[in-house]
């Protein structure tokens, strides 16, 4: 029996001038013939119509890019044909659509005298719903010398609806606790008549001024926050630490237990219900996660952390709702 099947994740749409690249297998119990092509079988040309496939075994994979045309626009479906014009296996359909598509770039710095960890990765850790589409997954150069800089770009789908959008993505590595970074995109959707791309490690980033917008659902502003210190810590608030989109907590010198109050006000226009205090980076010092945070639009409320550091490190949370998050993010670092 002839026969295919398309493995690996769906993606059905696709923007003019990409390529999709499909993986199929031979499922089924003999091979295909010598001169099989992929054919377009329904829908306008978006693409190549006709491709030559070689022969595969049964059981066998084969890779096939597909390069959309640069004014591609519409919905096609091809399938694996015979010499003798028999269409066979799975249909493989598509949507091309063009879609506002920007590029996020950074200048990431390595500041110390040593290369980086070879295990060095960077995973999306907080993104506001509708924000979607985003690679949960970037590359990062490996072992970077000390005293080098490495360029990175990631393209993002922008979303449709207007608000204020943001995403973070964690640099840290698994073998080097002390290792991470932050790099934040953040954006106000009004015709785009604001957007500000931030790098922390850089310091660089395109700004203009924000536009008026109306009081988003869900929401929170930070009103103030103080270490109560029972031992011999000490805390200082550099520059460097101050971020768009963040809230510093301080730097910490000396290990030890102390204890956080934070003061944050409900500034949206719907009600915290069964939301928490999440760690979204680091080790979080003791405090995965404090639950029970709520408040009603314009009440404020005081969260007390109790928070252990037996070892150096950095650790930043997030207020959490369902799979969701919101407000900004609270970083601390302990030296």
């Amino acid at each position: 029996m002839l026969s295919s099947k398309h493995i690996g994740a769906e993606e059905s749409l696709h923007q003019p001038g990409s390529v999709i690249h499909w993986v199929l297998v031979n499922d089924g119990t003999v091979q295909w013939p010598h001169g099989t092509t992929l054919r377009l079988v329904s829908g306008p040309v978006l693409a190549t119509p006709i491709m030559e496939v070689p022969s595969a075994a049964p059981g066998q994979t084969l890779e096939v890019d597909l390069e959309l045309d640069v004014k591609a626009e519409g919905h096609a479906a091809y399938a694996l044909v015979t010499p003798c014009g028999q269409p066979f296996g799975e249909i493989l359909q598509f949507h091309v659509e063009k879609k506002d598509v920007k590029t996020l770039q950074w200048t990431l710095a390595n500041m110390s005298n040593v290369s980086w960890p070879a295990d060095a990765c960077c995973q999306l850790f907080y993104n506001t719903p509708g924000f979607a589409k985003l690679p949960s997954d970037i590359d990062i150069p490996q072992e970077v010398p000390g005293g080098l800089t490495v360029e990175m770009e990631v393209p993002v789908l922008l979303p449709e609806q207007s608000g204020h959008f943001k995403a973070m993505w964690a640099i840290f590595s698994p073998s080097v606790p002390t290792f991470g970074e932050i790099l934040i995109a953040e954006f106000e959707v009004s015709d785009f008549l604001f957007m500000s791309f931030a790098s922390s490690e850089t310091q660089s980033e395109t700004q203009s001024s924000p536009t008026p917008c109306s009081p988003r659902p869900i929401s929170a502003e930070h009103l103030m926050h103080q270490h109560i210190f029972v031992g011999n810590q000490e805390v200082v608030y550099p520059e460097e630490m101050e971020r768009n989109g963040f809230v510093s907590l301080g730097k910490i010198s000396g290990a030890g237990s102390w204890i956080l109050q934070m003061i944050l006000r409900n500034d949206g226009t719907m009600a915290w219900e069964d939301c928490a205090l999440t760690c979204c980076f680091g080790s979080g010092f003791g405090c995965s996660r404090l639950g029970n945070v709520e408040a009603e639009p314009g009440e404020a409320v005081q969260l007390c952390v109790e928070l252990t550091v037996e070892t150096p490190g950095t650790s930043a949370w997030v207020l959490s709702f369902g799979g969701m998050c919101f407000g900004p993010v609270f970083i601390a670092e302990v030296v």
